[in-house]
Parts: C-alpha cells; sequence; structure tokens
C-alpha cells in the first residue's frame, strides 16, 4: 500500500512536469507509467486534472528526508525537459513551479544547493526520467 508522501512525490513530479503546460516525451511516459510501476495506480486515478496544489503536497511531507526527495525530483523533473525557445536549462513557468514547492518545504540553501548540483549530476548520465525518478521515489541516491 503506497504512503501518502509517496503519493505526493509522485503528485509532485505530475505538477512540476504539467506546469508550463508542455509534455516532453519522457515527461509523459513518467506520467503514465511510473503509477504503475510503483504500484501507485490507484493512488492518481483521479486523474492530472485534479492534482493538488504544491504547498498542499508539500504540507503532506513529515520528515526532513521527504522534503528533501521531494525537492530532488521537482528538479529532476524540471532539469530533463526543455522547450525548444529556452534559454535557460530550466524554462520559465517549471522555474516559477519549482521555486513555490521549495518555498513550501522550507529547505535551507545548502541543502538545496547540494540538491541541485546532485539532480544536475544524475541528469548527465543519460537516464530516462522515469529511471531517475523511479529511483528517487524508491529512495535510491542518498535522500531518504
Amino acid at each position: 500500500m503506497a504512503s501518502t508522501s509517496d503519493i505526493a512525490l509522485l503528485q509532485i513530479a505530475q505538477v512540476i512536469a504539467l506546469s508550463d503546460g508542455a509534455i516532453s516525451y519522457d515527461e509523459a511516459k513518467m506520467i503514465k507509467e511510473l503509477p504503475q510501476r510503483l504500484g501507485l495506480q490507484a493512488a492518481t486515478e483521479s486523474g492530472i486534472a485534479n492534482l493538488p496544489t504544491l504547498a498542499h503536497l508539500a504540507d503532506q511531507l513529515s520528515s526532513e528526508g521527504e522534503r528533501c526527495q521531494a525537492a530532488r525530483i521537482a528538479c529532476l523533473v524540471a532539469g530533463v525537459s526543455r522547450n525548444p525557445e529556452d534559454t535557460q536549462d530550466i524554462n520559465a513557468d517549471e522555474r516559477s513551479a519549482y521555486r513555490e514547492l521549495v518555498a513550501a518545504l522550507g529547505l535551507t540553501n545548502e541543502e538545496l544547493n547540494e540538491i541541485e548540483w546532485s539532480a544536475k549530476t544524475e541528469l548527465k548520465q543519460g537516464k530516462s526520467l522515469l529511471q531517475l525518478i523511479g529511483e528517487a521515489l524508491r529512495g535510491e541516491g542518498g535522500w531518504s
């Protein structure tokens, strides 16, 4: 059975992916396949249109590790795809959603700097978003 925090982490990934109004192939695949792979399909049956706010999802995370994991997942999702017109690594809409989440999580600048550095390093490894988020949700990578 999926915990409330597992569902919140998955939904955070979905909200960040959808925040710019454009879904990359990797994001679409993650949104479709990850819940099933993690046994969370019942948790996401309400559909993407009914996702809660990032602040509400952040409130469902009770531990420091879960909050760090949420920031890592959001950073991975935001960093994996760029729209053709984007001049930065993360487009403005996804950056705005990421900042909204970070503010709600209440992490220190040191924690965020380490999480963002780690996520950028992971993204350079060439793994798919599905693999990266799956590993993050399983607690691989030191943030559980």
